[in-house]
């Protein structure tokens, strides 16, 4: 892609080969990642909050030991793990680390390293994906969210990550296209005249989705992503203190059902002082 116009005929020129084309279309919607140039073009702030940890993600094979049925999240030390069964003895896996080991798992040897990590006495099936081979890339990066105030221009709209994009520690990127898709969608089936679609309610909807979902985030960094014993007494708090009374887990059904099943007090700093025992 070349550039891109909005408005009330937006284009997009791109190359193919030794060939440049212009298209034109009745609508400009902007899919095209982090780095979206169609965001760019338009001139639309993308808001990033400061990075908290280091998070890596990496699917490996062979780890036929994993239990197929068993997703597993645990810390220690100064590392935290996600394991995500895929079947036939595939693994996504994922860590969190400090920003001061930025460089933890670089170079060649970074996969490995990154593997070894996962050997813990909290949870000694992680061997299973230790012994793992890895078949896809180690990808390593902020763990930060952004996002905008309104994903849309005269003739253009943003979906996904162009729009900004969560904290991947609680794995909704696609939840978020998915639902950013289908909104847009159904905006435009209601309106024939797509140069009249207005979005505004899906720009409502999705900032104070990415606000409940930074929210939620923040909260799950500060827990599964902080090491050293204040973090681990924090931990020890939280579980022993949610037997007793399960609406400081509530946060979590931000997660797993969406943002908007929850009352707004979820979403506050009462309930952040609370689950993290500062209240």
């Amino acid at each position: 892609m070349i550039s891109v116009a909005a408005g009330a005929s937006p284009t997009v020129t791109f190359r193919q080969g030794d060939q440049e084309t212009t298209a034109t279309a009745r609508l400009l919607v902007g899919a095209d990642g982090r780095a979206s140039m169609v965001r760019e073009t338009l001139g639309i702030p993308l808001h990033q909050d400061a990075p908290h940890h280091m998070f890596a993600g990496l699917l490996v094979e062979g780890a036929p030991g994993w239990d197929a049925k068993v997703q597993a999240i645990g810390v220690e030390g100064d590392f935290s793990f996600l394991a995500f069964p895929q079947g036939s003895g595939r693994v996504r896996l994922y860590g969190s680390y400090g920003l001061d080991q930025r460089r933890r798992f670089a170079g060649p040897q970074g996969a490995q390293a990154f593997l070894e990590a996962f050997r813990m006495n909290c949870s000694p099936d992680n061997v299973h994906l230790a012994d793992a081979t890895p078949i896809g890339p180690l990808l390593s990066y902020f763990n930060n969210d952004a996002w905008t105030d309104a994903p849309l221009a005269d003739g253009a709209v943003l979906v996904g990550d162009a729009g900004g994009w969560n904290d991947p520690i609680i794995g909704l990127g696609l939840s978020i296209t998915y639902r950013d898709v289908r909104m847009v969608t159904d905006i435009l089936k209601d309106e024939a005249d797509w140069a009249r679609a207005d979005f505004t309610p899906y720009a409502d909807e999705r900032a104070e989705r990415l606000r409940r979902l930074r929210f939620t985030a923040a909260i799950v960094s500060t827990l599964e992503a902080e090491f050293g014993e204040t973090a681990r007494a924090r931990r020890d708090s939280l579980h022993e203190r949610a037997s007793q009374d399960a609406s400081l887990r509530a946060h979590t059904f931000a997660v797993m059902a969406g943002p908007e099943v929850l009352p707004p007090e979820i979403f506050t700093p009462e309930h952040r002082a609370r689950v993290l025992g500062e209240a």
